[in-house]
């Protein structure tokens, strides 16, 4: 991921430098040194993705010759232990292109040194690589017509590196923004950003190219020793975090098991209700009865802010507190439950803990102590807020059954078809799936899309807008911090798979949502586990929940209309362009591949292509081939996924340990072809002509 890195040096006589020593090397080209007689000649030097001078409007012609400035700065001084020039030194984002990295780097050297009347000299090193970076070489006197002036002293202020810092990091943010990426660099120092981790050292290219071929280095092991410490230092804040919540519990439990006197009772109500007045108990109507809120702690337990304490689904268990003496209590309350309660009422946080991860799996006891293992899903002791949070979720979406994808750290996805009942059941499972590593997924199943479709990659603007304009989303799950997935109901009953993805394109390019997640069987985030993804971990490792903001489950004002339009509009091309493809044999044309069996039509593919290569060819190559013509015909990657599953030749024995992650693999290369995108870019452009409808 991006990393900070801005440093600034002066390169000065006194320790046996050169500015055009130091510009051949950097630039990779050869420059004699007019005062010396030296030759510098770096031409053989890799490695070296762009290079250019930038100067300011008025400057002379010669200073974008390299050899002619730097020779010009040589001769400006005079002492031996001058300072020639001055070079910074910035990490380029990896998320970045080469050519956004250049306009990035061009932007940063106008604002902060051209405009200063500083002429710089900048070369882009390992643009492709693991390690791109930027050498920016800056003069340090004024420029006039036949050469350099005085220096230029308030180039050399302390404040200035400082400004020079902050505006790379607003400069790199930018771009990154701009390219649609979320990451971020600070230039602040880890200590000023709170985070309590080794700072890394700059390793190097040559470091890199050394350590590549065997050769170890005392900066490679610095590094690997300091990489080595931050991990334990996050292990060590976890393990701190744990015993925090382990004395926390401890020193409630004593101050339970000590009770509290009747003034303290009158003063408020315990968050876990453990104390209740005599009065209370007498007129309850169940005298000893459970009250609802005793079980709010398990409500909130184990898995954090699965859903928030005021939306559907959590007001069934909001009753007004009743209060009994403590004589008559029924029941005991858990550590757990103590831990819990104390989470509800003083921490909404969004990321999760080792300790959360540890505690959520740790089933409900009963007085004794006994676990409870064949406990009913429905009882409130069961009813952790990752429970609560998929029930909402499924509530809402109203499906008859969903696919529960569960996909695990190496990428390997395993699906399970239930029902809600049965997804309700399981949750104790995901969430040990969760705990080791695996993200949860859902999507409703069957053959048909069951009136409900996906936008991923929206803020909170773009659902706005979606509510004002007729498409109020039946479900709003926070997947990271500011970004979500909405789910909206477009009808009751089923729809065609092709109308279906039809509108979610349509939709997703009106609402600028994610294009690539457009599609009728796309999946989406569970509410109540956390998204393992690692660019989405805190500092300190933590990952963020999943959340479910939204639950109404209604059907969008719009809905009926968009889809009548939509399919309307469908039938009128899919009509045009048989008319206008085979006018004759518009009566016998065939079928779109929405009624192709996709196993079938990999056969066939897979029948020319044993004639054409043999069958001796490379079934890896002949997959490829097959799902990119498949793609083009307008199947799915699902659907890809499939044939390939069910009609790849010795998938078992080619592919033994790994079939899913495979196919999966081999439909993502079918639709990066860029044929396949070229193809589907155009579709989308029509599409999206026709989404007009939507604003009006």
């Amino acid at each position: 991921m991006a990393i900070y890195h801005c440093s600034v040096k002066v390169i000065g006589r006194s320790n046996g430098r050169s500015a055009t020593g130091a510009a051949a090397y950097r630039s990779g080209e050869k420059i004699t040194d007019e005062r010396t007689g030296i030759v510098h000649d770096y031409t053989r030097k890799s490695g070296i993705d762009y290079t250019n001078i930038l100067a300011p409007n008025n400057a002379p012609s010669w200073v974008h010759d390299r050899s002619s400035l730097w020779n010009q700065v040589e001769h400006s001084e005079n002492r031996k232990d001058s300072q020639l020039c001055r070079e910074v030194e910035v990490a380029l984002p990896i998320e970045l292109s080469s050519d956004e990295n250049q306009r990035l780097v061009q932007r940063f050297i106008r604002d902060e040194f051209v405009r200063k009347g500083m002429v710089a000299d900048v070369a882009i090193h390992h643009a492709q690589g693991e390690n791109p970076h930027a050498h920016i070489l800056l003069t340090t006197r004024h420029l006039e017509t036949d050469g350099f002036g005085p220096k230029n002293r308030d180039w050399n202020k302390k404040d200035l590196l400082e400004t020079w810092r902050k505006s790379w990091e607003t400069h790199a943010n930018r771009a990154l923004e701009n390219a649609g990426h979320k990451q971020k660099i600070d230039h602040r120092t880890l200590e000023a950003q709170g985070i309590e981790r080794i700072p890394q050292i700059h390793v190097g290219p040559k470091v890199f190219e050394m350590e590549a071929r065997g050769i170890k280095t005392e900066r490679g092991a610095k590094a690997v020793e300091i990489d080595a410490a931050n991990q334990t230092i996050i292990s060590l804040q976890e393990y701190k975090e744990a015993l925090e919540h382990e004395r926390n519990l401890e020193i409630e439990k004593r101050q339970n098991e000590r009770g509290t006197s009747r003034a303290d009772r009158t003063t408020g109500q315990s968050p876990s209700n453990t104390e209740r007045s005599s009065h209370s108990a007498a007129t309850s109507p169940t005298a000893g009865q459970q009250d609802p809120l005793r079980h709010m702690g398990s409500l909130a337990a184990h898995n954090g802010p699965g859903v928030d304490s005021g939306g559907p689904g959590f007001e069934e268990f909001s009753a007004p507190a009743e209060r009994c003496d403590q004589s008559s209590k029924t029941s005991h309350q858990t550590p757990t439950d103590q831990i819990s309660a104390h989470r509800v009422h003083g921490s909404n946080a969004t990321h999760a803990t080792a300790v959360d991860r540890i505690l959520a799996l740790v089933p409900a006891t009963d007085r004794n102590g006994e676990g409870r293992q064949h406990m009913d899903a429905n009882s409130p002791e069961q009813l952790d807020r990752t429970y609560l949070a998929v029930r909402r979720q499924l509530t809402a979406l109203n499906c008859d059954s969903y696919e529960i994808g569960i996909k695990n750290s190496d990428g390997k996805m395993m699906t399970r078809h239930w029902s809600k009942t049965e997804t309700l059941k399981s949750v104790n499972w995901l969430k040990r799936e969760n705990a080791k590593g695996a993200d949860i997924y859902v999507r409703p199943a069957g053959d048909k899309n069951q009136g409900i479709i996906l936008l991923d990659d929206l803020n909170q603007k773009q659902i706005n807008e979606m509510k004002a304009k007729g498409y109020e989303p039946a479900v709003v799950v926070e997947t990271s911090p500011q970004n979500h997935q909405a789910w909206v109901r477009l009808s009751q009953q089923p729809i065609e798979p092709e109308l279906a993805t039809g509108i979610s394109k349509a939709m997703a390019g009106h609402f600028d949502a994610d294009p690539n997640s457009a599609d009728w069987r796309h999946f989406g985030r569970l509410a109540g586990f956390t998204n393992q993804k690692p660019e989405h971990r805190t500092a300190q490792g933590r990952s963020p929940w999943v959340l479910c903001h939204t639950s109404t489950g209604q059907q969008a004002s719009r809905g009926d209309e968009t889809v009548q339009t939509i399919s309307k509009r469908i039938e009128e091309h899919r009509a045009a362009t048989s008319s206008e493809t085979c006018p004759k044999q518009a009566v016998n044309a065939p079928q779109g591949p929405s009624k192709q069996d996709p196993i079938q039509t990999y056969q066939r593919h897979l029948k020319t292509v044993r004639e054409r290569f043999g069958a001796d060819m490379d079934l890896s190559r002949a997959d490829y081939m097959i799902c990119s013509n498949m793609a083009l015909q307008g199947f799915l990657k699902d659907q890809l996924v499939q044939a390939l599953e069910q009609a790849s030749p010795d998938l078992g024995i080619r592919k033994a340990s790994h079939q899913n992650d495979y196919c999966q693999r081999t439909a993502d290369a079918a639709f990066a072809n860029p044929k396949v995108q070229e193809h589907l870019n155009s579709s989308h452009n029509n599409i999206k002509s026709k989404s007009q409808e939507f604003s009006r």
